[in-house]
């Protein structure tokens, strides 16, 4: 039988496992429509840049070579079949697939930065009128007042905001440091349900951004808040100004995508590594925190995040279940191969 036939065709198409491999994982696909719809409202806005046009091309390359390394290790593991048997790929087919799916994981976290940056030179562009006399609104219907107000006054000290500043800067490691581990250490199901949903995240998210703008009150309530936070002297101070000038002029405010990817990583940490979960919950509740106490979101955004975090776990699971499905299995067989792992 020659490569070429169908059914080694179909070996290639498997994970070893009797699941479904396709050639790009959803969250891929996901991106590659978010990039499209980015690079067309720059071009419409004229925001867009040589530095936005090379950022979108080093994701469409490394789209290519996770492409590339795919296919060049669906050959590998058929040539090493013959001798190691079916769903046991040679030495150099599993370090093709180990530095192809590792190089893998990086490309949704890239594409996040690069639609962010894009965004924060876009949003203004469409000059929308800002939502935050709305949200403004609806916290003190709520909440009875200015929620951040009442944590600063209620919370505020030198070493709260030296805490929540780190927590509220880990952001920028933490989901895809979760994302890289999970995959080297082989538990590449987990991995895509992570990585999923945070994608889904992150691109209803920054659709809020452009339907919904908004600042946040730290420059819209600039007359509330005019007091420092404490402590803000010196080195914090100087990290509250870095935060701020990477925020720059953007409409980022809802939802509060710090809040939505945070309960997504807390999730999938209570799911998958419970242990880590314990470990990671002070920085991950410091965080949600952070948004309010740093100013930076009104409390119906973190609601809002809340919200969205909650539709994309349930929408991941249910996507991978039907992307990964098995070639011959039933549904319930699909629904056991993407149960949780029992080892914590």
């Amino acid at each position: 039988m020659t490569i070429g036939t169908p059914r080694l065709a179909a070996v290639a198409r498997d994970r070893g496992d009797g699941r479904r491999d396709p050639l790009l994982w959803p969250e891929e696909c996901l991106f590659a429509v978010a990039l499209t719809l980015v690079a067309g409202l720059a071009v419409a806005t004229g925001a867009f840049s040589w530095a936005l046009g090379g950022a979108l091309a080093v994701v469409v390359a490394g789209l290519l070579a996770a492409f590339t390394l795919s296919r060049r290790r669906r050959t590998q593991s058929l040539g090493s079949a013959a001798l190691d048997g079916p769903g046991r790929p040679g030495g150099s087919a599993r370090l093709a697939r180990l530095v192809g799916g590792a190089a893998r994981t990086g490309v949704p976290f890239l594409a996040c930065v690069v639609i962010y940056t894009s965004l924060r030179t876009i949003t203004p562009q469409l000059d929308l009128p800002l939502v935050d006399p709305a949200l403004i609104e609806f916290d003190r219907a709520v909440f009875g007042g200015d929620v951040s107000r009442w944590v600063n006054d209620a919370l505020g000290s030198p070493a709260l905001t030296l805490f929540m500043v780190i927590c509220y800067l880990s952001y920028g490691v933490s989901q895809g440091a979760y994302a890289l581990t999970t995959y080297l250490r082989g538990r590449v199901r987990e991995y895509h349900d992570f990585a999923l949903a945070i994608s889904i995240t992150a691109v209803v998210g920054y659709s809020g951004y452009v339907l919904v703008p908004g600042v946040g009150p730290h420059i819209y309530q600039t007359d509330t808040y005019a007091d420092p936070l404490p402590g803000q002297e010196g080195s914090i101070g100087g990290a509250l100004d870095a935060i701020t000038a990477v925020q720059g002029p953007a409409r980022d405010l809802f939802p509060s995508l710090h809040t939505a990817m945070t309960v997504v990583l807390m999730v999938y940490l209570w799911r998958d590594a419970r242990r880590l979960f314990w470990w990671y919950l002070p920085v991950g509740l410091g965080l949600l925190l952070s948004t309010l106490y740093l100013r930076k979101h009104y409390a119906v955004d973190l609601l809002a995040g809340i919200a969205l975090a909650a539709l994309a776990v349930v929408v991941s699971g249910r996507v991978n279940r039907w992307w990964y499905r098995p070639r011959v299995d039933g549904p319930a067989e699909a629904a056991r191969s993407f149960a949780p792992s029992a080892s914590r």
